[in-house]
């Protein structure tokens, strides 16, 4: 007897067809189905590999009838035999409809691939073939069997201005803003060597990060398509990504799953901020990604923020936020040429930022660059460098009231400050504690009284220090003072701020020589 003979390789993006072969003679056969011709190569294996090497058995649906067929191949596996100790027999000459799939099962299962595709197995795993077609009694067959994912290979990175090749070295890539068809999976892919993954077909916002690069030094990029990707079943789409200082640049190129097609441009700028809702955390790497915290802020003012590059708000909109009870960690980053001061009231903690060349003018009762008021809680380690406060009434380079249970520490300002009433390097007025702080910029009061760390003092001021034009550290005092004092020599006045500090501060000022003020660096 002549077998049926039906050919089973992988289509490409594609899917064309191929034409059924010479007439057998008329009688009842079982169908054998010889996979042969597969035409596409990859560096994978499995039917990742465009070959039959790594699949035992596919499901064979005739009549609404499923059976299990073995599949036997042998090196170099482009060609196989599927067999069956219970097959399929004509019954008939009729055409009949053949449905092939792998991964096996009573019917053709949904494409769901791993969230985690790092290890060779799960790669594997995520990989769906099937084949439908009409087979001929009187002639040889082609079923022809096509990928239902897609794949996306990321070439090894490349070095760009300002990058040198060894910073790339232990760098990490994921797929993010995807489906993998199983919405318990997450919307993040691990690919398998840090460069290639299967994806169920779906649309991939051109708006949204695709592709989040990690550095060794935790530095995070992200590839952003420049316009909506449909991932194809059996397409493969290739992305070149360039690592520079300032950011990333890529193209891209969707092909089948030989690689070759025609090459696609894309854009690429860095990730603007993510969110850890375990945390509640935005950590912020762009004007918008600030942005994006501050938006959220106004539904959840405990959203608390960290960030992960310098922030430059040059032409951006700022709105100060008016509560926030949060934690913002500036991480030693710095935030320049803001419109408009952070917070408007401040009840929980900021800490480790730097605001530079910025300026915020108010018509409340207390204006700073960093709160206007700081109800309770502590703004430590914040620096202000130049940029202008400017208030109708109370001004402060810092904050422009410290309450009875705040605490502002380790800060600085180089600001130009002036207030109506009181104008304060720090602080307008504090009725709580100023410690371990220095100013060196001009402040000045139109009406009443001005001091370079304030203009009016309540509370307590410990290991604070001054230098430059204003006479005056403390405009009026009613409160305790010690160590509070200008000085000529920046080198002992850092020492002196540093034993005010606690043991565990966790970072120290750092004078260069006796003329210049010291800066606050991270104790090793």
């Amino acid at each position: 007897m002549s077998p049926l003979l039906a050919v089973l390789f992988l289509a490409a993006c594609t899917g064309d067809d191929n034409p059924a072969g010479q007439p057998l003679p008329p009688g009842e056969y079982p169908m054998t189905f010889t996979a042969a011709g597969i035409a596409l190569s990859v560096e994978t294996k499995a039917t990742t590999d465009n070959n039959w090497q790594g699949v035992a058995q596919v499901s064979v649906e005739v009549g609404g009838e499923v059976k299990t067929y073995d599949v036997r191949s042998e090196a170099p596996y482009t060609t196989a035999t599927l067999t069956s100790q219970d097959p399929f027999y004509w019954q008939n000459t009729a055409p009949i409809e053949v449905s092939a799939w792998w991964p096996t099962g009573e019917t053709m299962p949904q494409v769901v691939v791993k969230a985690d595709q790092s290890a060779e197995a799960d790669y594997q795993a995520s990989d769906y073939i099937s084949a439908t077609g009409t087979v001929q009694f009187d002639g040889s067959n082609l079923l022809q069997f096509s990928h239902r994912t897609a794949k996306i290979v990321v070439n090894p990175l490349e070095a760009g201005n300002g990058v040198p090749e060894d910073k790339l070295d232990g760098a990490t890539i994921t797929l993010t803003g995807i489906s993998t068809g199983n919405p318990d999976n997450g919307n993040t892919v691990i690919p398998y060597n840090n460069n290639t993954a299967l994806l169920p077909p779906q649309t991939i916002a051109g708006d949204e990060p695709l592709i989040q690069v990690t550095l060794a030094d935790k530095t995070v990029y992200s590839y952003k398509p420049d316009e909506d990707i449909e991932l194809k079943a059996g397409c493969q789409y290739t992305y070149t990504i360039t690592v520079k200082k300032s950011g990333l640049e890529g193209s891209a190129t969707i092909s089948g799953w030989d690689g070759t097609g025609n090459a696609i441009s894309g854009e690429a700028e860095p990730l603007t901020h993510t969110y850890d809702q375990a945390t509640n955390t935005y950590t912020v790497y762009s004007a918008q990604g600030l942005q994006a915290w501050a938006a959220a802020t106004e539904r959840n003012d405990e959203t608390n923020c960290t960030l992960a590059a310098d922030i430059d708000m040059d032409g951006q909109s700022w709105t100060t936020i008016s509560t926030y009870t949060g934690t913002f960690d500036g991480a030693g980053y710095a935030i320049s040429h803001i419109s408009g001061g952070l917070f408007e009231d401040v009840y929980g903690t900021v800490k480790n930022l730097t605001i530079q060349d910025a300026s915020v003018s108010g018509s409340s009762d207390y204006t700073g660059m960093i709160a206007g008021k700081v109800y309770s809680g502590n703004i430590e380690n914040c620096h202000v460098v130049g940029g202008t406060v400017t208030g109708d009434n109370n001004a402060g380079g810092v904050a422009g009231m410290i309450y009875t249970n705040a605490t502002v520490r380790a800060c600085s300002s180089s600001a130009t400050v002036n207030g109506e009433y009181y104008a304060g390097g720090i602080a307008a007025q504090s009725n709580g504690t100023i410690l371990s702080c220095h100013a060196t910029g001009t402040v000045t009061s139109t009406y009443s009284d001005a001091g370079a760390i304030t203009a009016s003092n309540g509370g307590a001021i410990k290991a604070c220090y001054w230098s430059g034009a204003s006479a005056n550290g403390i405009g009026s005092n009613s409160g305790s003072t010690s160590e509070a004092e200008k000085t000529n020599d920046w080198q002992t006045a850092a020492a002196a701020m540093n034993n005010a500090l606690p043991d565990d501060f966790g970072w120290e000022w750092q004078a260069s020589d006796a003329n210049t003020p010291p800066v606050m660096v991270e104790k090793e």
